[in-house]
């Protein structure tokens, strides 16, 4: 198909043609004076068909010429890749290639300004090229095909002569949907991962051998510092001394497993925290990624749920299990050290009938006085347990003699009888007396059974001499 800008420059060639020849035979001396001498018409007729001859030959060359060039020109740009057309000072189209036509199913017409390039586009695209002053400027359009299909445009422009406000633009443009969809996809992914990052309470560290190379944000609100400090750290600095020989054998070696760790944060607090890590590839070289999640609620669940498996409600002191554990220990170390130990069984006199006489929350609290007492009156490396109800037992580790054991016994009745307990005020302060029965390892038994047995016969014994007392076991079961 002919091109209609074509066709007008064929006319205008012939036009240019006709107005030179017709000047120069107007204007020659000779040509004139030919005429002149020869007013006949019929007589200078060779002469003007030779001329008129060769003017006709100059219109077919060129008219030859030009579709030489048309073929030429056409024929290059139709075989490049993607749209090439060059837009005119109006913001018409005044060429586009055929592949790129087909290519988009267009034409030339006004279906390609108006449906397939927007002219305001268009408009902008030959703005931008002529500011550019020769420079190839590069932008995206969004088309539609006439199949109804959109499509991503990549258009470089470049105005044909700089300078001149009513030069033409060239532009080429490539397809670059796929390439718009993969960007789109990837646009969306990062900001999936951004909302990811910030609603994350996981610190995550990228490091070479626990130098820190990367990092997100939460790394910054758990551990304190901002991004620019922690690039600058390694693992001994956000790790407690307590932990870091783990850590760092767990970094050489590799270790994929989750497992527990103490981190430090700026302010030199310490925190539990469980750490995930493992190796990753990046190019050429091997990294780590590693996770950190502040434990520390997770562990005080854990504590609490271990301390009241291991503790009396009421009291806070140990429960029959963990004493029952201690007391365990306490046989096998003094076996180990060939050393003694006391343990002293102690039961509230007359509890029951104050229990009954004032109602369970008063004897609670009786309970819980007499825990604070003996308390503070026993040793740190001292065990002081209820077993239940009003019965107590103490472990005293290192007491060698019955003489020693006598002494705590008589501190523990001082420290009970010596002021009444205060309850409230709607209750009297109320005096209260203990029954104190003592065994020693290994002389009145040497397994907990049967030390525990001596220790609560004796506390019987000194019931039935009198309450308020106490007295030695007798006897090795």
């Amino acid at each position: 198909m002919q091109r209609p800008v074509l066709k007008k420059r064929i006319f205008r060639t012939i036009q240019v043609f006709a107005s030179f020849w017709v000047i120069s035979f107007l204007g020659d001396p000779g040509i004139a004076h030919a005429l002149s001498q020869n007013p006949d018409p019929l007589d200078s007729l060779p002469a003007f068909t030779v001329v008129l001859a060769l003017f006709g030959l100059g219109i077919v060359g060129c008219y030859l010429l030009i579709w030489q060039t048309r073929r030429v020109y056409a024929r290059t740009f139709s075989g490049m890749p993607g749209l090439v057309f060059r837009i005119g000072k109006s913001g018409k189209i005044e060429f586009a290639s055929r592949h790129g036509l087909d290519w988009i199913g267009a034409s030339i017409s006004d279906n390609l300004r108006d449906h397939i390039l927007d002219h305001d586009a268009l408009l902008d695209l030959r703005r931008e090229a002529l500011e550019a002053k020769g420079d190839i400027r590069v932008a995206e359009l969004q088309i539609t095909t006439r199949q109804g299909d959109q499509r991503w445009l990549r258009v470089q422009s470049a105005a044909t002569h700089p300078g001149k406000a009513d030069g033409s633009i060239d532009c080429i443009a490539w397809d670059i949907t796929e390439l718009v969809n993969e960007r789109n996809l990837r646009r969306e992914s990062e900001d999936r991962l951004a909302v990811l990052e910030t609603l994350s309470n996981e610190a995550l560290f990228l490091h070479d051998g626990g130098q820190c190379v990367d990092l997100n944000s939460a790394a910054e609100r758990m551990f304190g510092y901002h991004r620019d400090e922690l690039l600058h750290m390694n693992a001994a600095d956000i790790i407690a001394n307590a932990t870091l020989p783990l850590v760092m054998a767990n970094i050489r070696s590799g270790y994929d497993k989750p497992y527990e760790a103490i981190a430090k944060r700026k302010d030199g607090t310490e925190f539990y925290c469980e750490i995930n890590g493992r190796n990753v590839q990046l190019g050429d070289k091997t990294l780590r990624l590693t996770s950190f999640t502040d434990i520390t609620d997770r562990k005080l669940s854990e504590d609490e749920i271990r301390f009241q498996a291991n503790h009396d409600a009421l009291t806070s002191l140990p429960n029959r299990y963990l004493f029952m554990d201690r007391l365990t220990y306490a046989i096998q170390l003094a076996k180990r050290r060939r050393e003694c130990f006391a343990l002293l069984f102690i039961d509230i006199d007359g509890f029951k009938t104050l229990n009954d006489t004032y109602g369970h929350s008063v004897g609670d609290k009786i309970l819980s006085a007499i825990a604070d007492r003996l308390t503070q009156t026993l040793r740190n490396v001292d065990t002081v347990a209820r077993l239940g109800g009003d019965e107590f037992t103490i472990i005293l580790p290192g007491t060698e003699t019955p003489e020693d054991a006598e002494i705590v016994a008589r501190k523990l009745q001082a420290a009970l009888t010596s002021t009444p307990i205060e309850i409230d005020g709607d209750h009297p302060p109320m005096m209260v007396a203990a029954s104190i029965g003592i065994a020693l390892y290994p002389d009145h038994g040497d397994t907990k059974d049967t030390l525990l047995s001596a220790a609560d016969d004796a506390m019987y014994a000194a019931k039935k001499s009198g309450r308020n007392a106490y007295m030695f076991a007798t006897t090795k079961r």
